[in-house]
């Protein structure tokens, strides 16, 4: 592999985009350690590194299963994947052995972290089922994405596997707190995957993948990526009124809710089905969610104490 290829092939990973994995991980791991869980900076780290190779191992797969569907869209800051394998082919074979090789070095390190911190087995079993879900989007026989299924997929992933993924490293297990806190992240990652249809419709619909967003349409989209916002902060509001995270004030958290919920309510007031405005409302949406998240982690460290 000469370096030209080997850039295209680093390019093709999204390392950037790892942050969308790390910041629900370490609201997951802090939110642990505000109810009471105690753990050291390697065992976050260590912990985190199961997921991060998991999640490069996304990347590689999603965009050599998608390949052929890539073809037929065009990449955005947010969506239409890295597009490098659509003008470099060659890389198809590399992609596919980094997707696997990462997956095995994801439940290798998972399995030294069960090792090493005396973790139930079941911790094994949540990053294999982490692994085999994210290889599953795309990937046959299940091709999750191609069967009208993406979206459910999405909103495990960012509900459940990546803030559970540092909840669990931080606490041992997943209680009812931790689910409670996953209901509206569930539906932020709702908000997260239609966000990212909605300018990928026309090459969606050329590579046969019915997403969300080819069935129903971008307005459709956007009324629904309103709805989830409003019922994700009604949520946080119900919880923090009833101090289910005590000690835990979720007050601010719920505040910041409002962020992604006003975007999304200015995407649906100016809702469309046309591409290019369309396009400015769902990258505003994702900017949202990050900015979310983004804060609650930042409440997380100042009620810790960190700063």
């Amino acid at each position: 592999m000469d370096t030209r290829a080997f850039r295209e092939f680093i390019r093709l990973g999204r390392f950037p985009f790892l942050l969308s994995g790390f910041i629900p991980f370490a609201g997951g791991a802090l939110l642990a350690f505000l109810l009471g869980a105690q753990f050291t900076p390697a065992q976050f780290f260590l912990g985190y590194a199961v997921m991060a190779a998991a999640h490069l191992s996304v990347h590689y797969s999603n965009d050599y299963f998608d390949a052929d569907a890539d073809r037929f869209a065009e990449t955005t800051a947010i969506s239409g994947g890295s597009g490098v394998l659509a003008a470099n082919p060659g890389l198809k074979p590399a992609a596919l052995s980094a997707a696997v090789v990462l997956m095995a070095v994801s439940v290798l390190i998972g399995y030294a972290f069960m090792a090493v911190y005396d973790y139930p087995p079941i911790f094994l079993a949540f990053s294999v089922a982490g692994n085999l879900l994210g290889w599953s989007y795309t990937a046959p026989p299940l091709a999750l994405a191609y069967r009208g299924l993406g979206e459910v997929t999405n909103m495990i992933t960012f509900g459940l596997l990546m803030p559970g993924a540092g909840y669990f490293v931080a606490r041992g297990t997943l209680d009812p707190a931790f689910f409670a806190f996953s209901l509206p992240l569930f539906l932020y990652g709702l908000v997260f995957i239609v966000s990212v249809e909605i300018p990928d419709m026309e090459g969606d619909i050329a590579g046969g993948k019915p997403t969300l967003v080819v069935r129903k349409g971008r307005i459709y989209g956007f009324s629904l990526i309103a709805l989830a916002a409003t019922l994700a902060t009604g949520t946080l509001v119900s919880l923090a009124l009833a101090g289910a995270f005590s000690p835990v004030d979720f007050r601010p958290v719920a505040f910041a809710s409002l962020v992604p919920l006003s975007i999304a309510l200015w995407g649906f007031l100016h809702r469309c089905a046309d591409r290019a405005p369309a396009l400015r409302y769902a990258t505003a949406n994702i900017m949202g969610y990050f900015i979310f998240q983004g804060l609650v982690v930042l409440y997380f460290v100042i009620a810790a104490g960190w700063v």
